[in-house]
């Protein structure tokens, strides 16, 4: 046994796919995009194929980007198709971004 309670691999999981998802869009916005759950999914490996069942493959990273979004950590865009999507906040970005220095 590793020592953790399920409670504590849960969080530590979430951790992980939360900071996926952020590193997806922090490139992202570094190339100016907006993604859709489906794409951050895919670019993440978190992506559920379901086949012929296409509905709901992006699942885990819909709940994930409703969560960052309550937590004023990304925003809802428009994809130059016109279709909904997703990028990081202004603040999101300024902690995340590599090219200054933090403090």
């Amino acid at each position: 046994m590793s020592g953790f309670r399920p409670k504590q691999h849960g969080c530590m999981g979430m951790f992980h796919l939360e900071e996926a998802v952020l590193d997806v869009l922090l490139e992202a916005k570094h190339k100016d995009e907006c993604l859709g759950a489906a794409e951050i999914s895919k670019q993440a490996g978190i992506f559920r194929d379901r086949g012929t069942q296409k509905m709901m493959n992006d699942a885990i990273t819909t709940g994930l980007l409703i969560k960052l979004d309550s937590e004023g950590r990304v925003e809802r865009c428009r994809q130059p198709s016109g279709r909904g999507g997703w990028k990081l906040t202004a603040d999101e970005f300024a902690v995340r971004r590599d090219d200054l220095p933090h403090g």
